[in-house]
């Protein structure tokens, strides 16, 4: 007696595909589309805040429909969390998909930074400690936490934005880490405006 066949249409859902035998007795074989992701990547290694990119995940029988990606982003404390959701186009092959995203420009925060380097050491929540204005002869006092510099010094630039977009140096310090946390006076240069704040 010969062996049924019955195809099951692809499915994007997780649901498991159920079938049962056409005649009583006899074997059967399902076949299911082989739909699977191998690997995923962007087109570059880093990004800056606003930067344009292109995801693209390899697999195979990925049909002929677009995928729907999920984007996350790993908090400060590890978790995860969705920030965006792209539709991937697949090739004729269906064996490739691929979106375009942008990443969201860096909330501004005045007087406040954050810079993480590529060892894992952070320097975070940088501003200046008193918020008031800088008297003519006066020193602005900066504060960070700086996890992962203990004991390096760095230095500190203090700049004045003279119109949109066009910062210039008016003073600069290097202060040594202690206590995973960085202080420095920076006081502006002879023949420099103090800056506004």
């Amino acid at each position: 007696m010969s062996d049924q066949r019955v195809a099951l249409p692809g499915s994007q859902r997780a649901q498991p595909q159920v079938s049962r035998p056409l005649r009583t007795g006899s074997g059967f074989v399902l076949v299911v589309p082989a739909g699977r992701l191998v690997s995923g990547h962007w087109d570059k290694v880093g990004y800056q805040a606003g930067d344009a990119c292109r995801l693209t995940v390899v697999g195979v029988g990925l049909g002929k429909e677009p995928l729907s990606l999920v984007v996350e982003a790993e908090g400060e404390r590890g978790g995860w969390t969705a920030v965006a959701k792209v539709s991937a186009e697949v090739d004729a092959g269906q064996k490739e998909a691929s979106a375009s995203w942008q990443f969201p420009p860096a909330p501004v925060v005045p007087g406040a930074a954050t810079v993480r380097e590529a060892d894992g050491s952070r320097l975070s929540d940088a501003r200046f400690e008193d918020h008031q204005p800088l008297a003519t002869g006066g020193s602005a006092w900066v504060v960070a936490r700086a996890e992962g510099f203990e004991g390096k010094r760095l230095q500190v630039v203090l700049e004045r934005e003279e119109s949109p977009g066009n910062w210039v140096v008016v003073g600069q310090a290097v202060a040594t880490v202690k206590s995973g946390a960085l202080r420095a006076a920076v006081t502006p240069e002879t023949g420099n405006k103090p800056p506004a704040r």
